[in-house]
């Protein structure tokens, strides 16, 4: 009973704070992603079927660009990726070493291929997504994982492919039900100056405090990153618009994404 009482203090003091930060998406736009993002998804278990997913991820990036591919090797070998089970999947910002945590099924190819994806964005001079534009920060790895989908051969690996999908709107449905539920409470806040909490928002409240997530930016900030990702990732990827990488982030901005949700290039991986 003191852990939920402690629970619940942290979280009305986090929820004040947070009610102060500016959102990057408007409150419609925000809705529409709740409504696309249902949590009627079940996650669903990864095979073990993969010899070797570190080689399978290399020969996809040596496929899609060699450049990227020698960052990559060179950076294992002076541990500047880091690949191991222990520790979970991050960048540090200060030095761009990468730890990439290995979970042991076919998951890990997509794991490789995402986390890769941040190191190369964060060790390229510029970056694929300039750091201004930090809410597009997802982009780039989303785009890459899909880029993966395609050079994978569709029959041998359609089942994986179907897995990766349909985890990633499970987790993604997550987030926003968690957005959902913190943007209620702030608003609560700010309009009525408190927030009063009973035995049937604790679920609530546990969702929303299960997330990690940066002081600077916010909870909702930080977790609207990943669906707002998946979608743009893949209006780029079916519309073929990217000729270089470094014009992904150029054409995310110049893109409608009020208009865009309205038929979300999502849409086909909903139940």
């Amino acid at each position: 009973m003191n852990n939920q009482k402690e629970l619940i203090k942290t979280f009305i003091k986090r929820v004040k704070l947070e009610s102060t930060f500016h959102k990057f998406l408007e409150e419609n736009v925000i809705n529409q992603l709740i409504n696309i993002f249902d949590d009627n998804y079940k996650r669903k278990n990864y095979l073990k079927q993969l010899e070797n997913s570190l080689e399978l991820a290399l020969q996809f990036y040596k496929h899609y660009n060699e450049q990227y591919y020698n960052m990559i090797l060179d950076a294992i070998k002076n541990k500047k990726i880091i690949i191991d089970k222990k520790n979970k999947s991050f960048i540090n910002t200060e030095n761009n070493i990468i730890s990439i945590r290995l979970i042991k099924n076919d998951s890990d190819l997509f794991m490789l291929v995402h986390e890769f994806a941040h190191f190369i964005d964060r060790n390229s001079q510029p970056h694929i997504i300039p750091n201004r534009y930090w809410f597009l920060s997802e982009v780039f790895s989303f785009y890459m994982e899909k880029q993966l989908e395609n050079w994978l051969n569709q029959q041998k690996y359609e089942k994986l492919i179907q897995i990766r999908r349909n985890n990633r709107m499970y987790f993604e449905s997550k987030m926003m039900k968690a957005v959902e539920y913190e943007f209620y409470y702030e608003k609560l806040y700010n309009q009525t100056g408190k927030i009063d909490i009973d035995k049937k928002d604790i679920n609530k409240i546990q969702l929303i405090m299960s997330y990690d997530y940066d002081l600077k930016t916010g909870l909702i900030n930080q977790l609207l990153c990943y669906p707002i990702a998946n979608i743009l990732s893949e209006y780029l990827i079916r519309n073929h618009f990217v000729k270089n990488d470094y014009d992904i982030y150029k054409i995310c901005l110049n893109t409608d994404l009020y208009d865009l949700l309205k038929n979300s290039p999502i849409s086909q991986y909903k139940k």
